[in-house]
């Protein structure tokens, strides 16, 4: 980035809650919604290291790949660290139906926008057979904490995308491993990010580079609400997809913007989903 390391002045509209969303397309036993904890790194959260070294692998093979991020390399953990955990970050783990059903007894459909977890609920959410609460807060060493990478289905980071009097844009970069592709996770993905983002107090959103042949991602912001405000012409210097090895091509990529006063979501006053369900995943 131009600027370096951003600083931002955007603050939290209270506390980030923990969210549950259903999985809509092609849905399983196994994988029937999706948990999103976010994770703030200036308030002391961590990750499991595990976890930290699975999402390194993820993005680095997405990079690799040479399609959707402007790198050519990210050299080891710790670059990769600087990049994608240096300010917010949201995990979206995957839920089995029983513990979907757990969490939200009532017959009513989980909307698509997601219900928020209570705080009694955070406090008895599981990943693997570790409490949740010393997944994110660092109450227990490390090294005590399981593996909670089995069930990881996509991250994303939220961070300013300028400055100073412009921080109150932020930038988000997203990551659906292989493993979890073909389930619209993306659509959940960026649906909780209309969530999280504005959550953080943040009033937009600028992406600098959504590649246009990234047909997918181009659709799925403009049904968001999102808007194309520029085209740069060949901007990015792609792999060419089915092409012979090391083949490229220069393709164009649109600046997109999402003004949350218009687009963003907020629960509902007194939403929610009942107190004292728990769910071990």
């Amino acid at each position: 980035m131009a600027y370096g390391k951003v600083r931002g002045i955007a603050k939290p509209l209270g506390d980030i809650p923990a969210r549950i969303y259903p999985i809509q397309t092609n849905s399983s036993e196994t994988r029937a919604g999706i948990l999103t904890m976010p994770f703030d790194f200036a308030a002391g959260d961590e990750v499991a290291t595990d976890l930290v070294q699975k999402l390194y692998k993820d993005f680095k093979e997405e990079v690799e790949d040479g399609r959707t991020y402007p790198q050519e390399d990210i050299p080891d953990l710790e670059a990769y660290k600087s990049y994608f955990l240096s300010h917010d970050l949201v995990i979206g783990f995957f839920l089995t139906h029983p513990q979907l059903q757990n969490l939200h007894p009532s017959s009513k459909p989980i909307p698509s926008t997601g219900i928020r977890l209570t705080t009694t609920q955070l406090s008895t959410i599981k990943i693997g057979n570790s409490n949740l609460h010393n997944l994110t807060y660092p109450s227990t060493p490390n090294t005590n904490l399981p593996n909670p990478s089995d069930t990881y289905a996509f991250a994303y980071y939220i961070k300013p995308n300028y400055p100073g009097r412009s921080s109150h844009l932020c930038n988000g970069g997203f990551i659906v491993p292989p493993a979890s592709r073909g389930l619209g996770l993306g659509r959940i993905a960026a649906r909780s990010f209309l969530f999280y983002a504005p959550a953080y107090g943040y009033k937009g959103s600028v992406f600098n580079l959504v590649y246009a042949n990234n047909e997918a991602s181009v659709r799925l912001w403009e049904k968001l609400g999102f808007q194309n405000v520029g085209r740069i012409p060949e901007a990015g210097r792609l792999r060419k997809k089915g092409g012979a090895e090391g083949e490229e091509e220069y393709v164009d990529a649109w600046v997109v913007h999402g003004d949350f006063q218009k687009i963003g979501f907020r629960d509902k006053e007194g939403e929610g989903v009942e107190e004292g369900a728990g769910v071990a995943c």
